[in-house]
């Protein structure tokens, strides 16, 4: 069984990647109790240290917030569909704001009024944000029980065993990550069977790519750590479909694989395999929700966080100021600015905060951490050590053969592009702007994540065989390694070290 976030001395700790300066004071100002009551979370987690790569969490008070919600799902008491309806909303609303920020003249705002908008709209992202963690616990509880319940039905030994895990697992239909694939291959099979010249599309060729790129660009940005999809960023996806179809794939195969009739004739047949009893059954549904659930939330994320871009970008124009540079700053600085006419920080100040930085998070409230000096203190005093080791052991999220590559390590989003065709990606977790390097992967090896986890799901409907839950995958295998990854067992093994 996975565990994202594991044990270390006092302390409670996770990977996790390097987030724009500017959402991390977003997102550690929510899980104080204001936000995580919002769905029936008592038990807060406002303290955290952010390092390396890696949140520390204390132990105390995370096992308390873990505690609370597997209770809630022993007991069945109801509280997961009032979590699940209330954080549904919360995420169409901050969906559809991101869509509706596309569409404002953001030149003809004044700052005071930029910085209502943004002020009530990190107050939206902070009651979606609030609950996040309850995804760890909820992948626990759901991985655990599944298995015991199915060993009522077939033996563990039994081929299908896994296969049962894993559909039961996934997301109960289709989230706009896997549209978005799915709607590219026909757009492919369309290309393919009109001979489109993929170097001078025709008129209306090009105004489908435009089409798709209106409702899906987003994804490809993720939270400020990228660019949206381009023009070219479809050019180049489509070709990589044409070279696998080259290579014997079939692309209609390949569109029912990205398909919701495939998710959905999966799920009949392994009701009809072992015809579940009623409580194994709501269990079963209550989990391909969550990991609907949990998919569509980031999607939402990415959404809004794109659409209100324009307006960082516009307060980047008027203060004269770096635009890669303005998810830097603090949301504080950004309002001082807007309101106040306070400088922004300079240029040296800017370069070491994209360098590196450390965070320290008491109730709430985030001290940066941007001299080198002193994100070295806090590093040594956090330390994890990582055993040496040439395997791990990890879960296996989608099934597989024995796979041998090279592994490419992508602690963050800019990493991907070193992901070429038959390439291991070896990540901390995926999000979905991954996706591009997830679909050239031969495989993929991931630290955390549960069976419902964005890379347990998209590597399902890639076909790619994934291992999660190895917790320190990044830090032991090396860029270029030679690695093999075991698809059935779960095991990686590196069988040369790059020089």
């Amino acid at each position: 069984m996975s565990n994202a976030v594991t044990y270390s001395g006092k302390w409670r700790i996770k990977p996790s990647a390097r987030l724009p300066i500017f959402f991390r004071f977003m997102n550690n100002a929510c899980f104080v109790s204001k936000y995580m009551k919002t769905a029936g979370i008592e038990n807060s987690l406002p303290d955290r240290v952010y390092v390396n790569h890696m949140i520390y969490f204390p132990a105390i008070a995370y096992n308390r917030f873990e505690k609370e919600i597997i209770n809630h799902l022993e007991k069945n008491d109801g509280w997961f569909e009032k979590y699940y309806n209330i954080e549904m909303r919360a995420c169409r609303k901050i969906y559809n704001k991101g869509s509706q920020f596309k569409k404002i003249d953001w030149a003809k705002k004044t700052n005071q009024k930029i910085a209502r908008i943004i002020s009530d709209f990190l107050e939206e992202e902070r009651k979606v944000g609030g609950p996040w963690y309850a995804q760890y616990p909820l992948d626990e509880y759901f991985e655990k029980t599944i298995e015991q319940k199915l060993c009522q039905y077939i033996k563990e030994s039994d081929d299908n065993f896994r296969k049962l895990v894993l559909i039961f697992s996934d997301s109960e239909k289709m989230t706009e990550v896997a549209e978005e694939r799915w709607k590219l291959m026909n757009i492919a099979k369309k290309f393919f069977s009109s001979k489109e010249n993929l170097e001078k599309l025709s008129p209306s060729a090009k105004k489908i790519i435009e089409k798709h790129l209106d409702k899906f660009a987003y994804i490809n940005r993720g939270l400020a750590t990228s660019k949206p999809y381009s023009f070219v960023d479809m050019i180049e996806r489509i070709r990589e479909i044409k070279k696998q179809v080259a290579e014997g794939k079939s692309i209609d195969s390949m569109i029912y694989e990205s398909s919701e009739g495939k998710i959905k004739k999966d799920f009949r047949w392994a009701l009809g395999k072992i015809k579940p009893r009623q409580d194994f059954l709501r269990i079963i549904k209550q989990c391909r929700r969550h990991s609907y659930f949990r998919n569509v939330r980031v999607e939402s994320f990415f959404n809004a966080d794109y659409g209100i871009s324009f307006a960082y970008a516009e307060v980047a124009r008027r203060a004269k100021f770096n635009p890669d540079w303005i998810m830097e700053i603090s949301i504080q600085e950004m309002m001082d600015w807007l309101l106040k006419n306070k400088s922004l920080p300079g240029r040296l100040e800017m370069e070491r905060r994209v360098k590196d930085y450390a965070m320290i998070v008491k109730n709430g409230q985030t001290t940066l951490i941007t001299n080198r000096a002193e994100i070295k203190k806090v590093a040594k005093k956090y330390l994890v050590d990582v055993k040496k080791t040439e395997e791990i052991q990890g879960v296996v999220a989608c099934i597989g053969g024995i796979i041998r590559g090279k592994a490419k390590i992508c602690l963050d989003k800019n990493e991907i592009g070193k992901v070429k065709r038959g390439d291991i990606l070896v990540a901390q977790f995926t999000t979905p702007d991954f996706v591009p390097a997830m679909e050239k992967a031969v495989a993929i090896v991931a630290d955390q994540g549960g069976l419902s986890s964005h890379a347990a799901i998209v590597s399902r409907e890639l076909g790619v065989p994934c291992i999660m839950a190895t917790k320190n995958g990044t830090r032991i295998i090396h860029d270029n390694d030679l690695i093999e990854v075991n698809a059935k067992t779960g095991t990686v093994k590196v069988l040369k070290r790059a020089k």
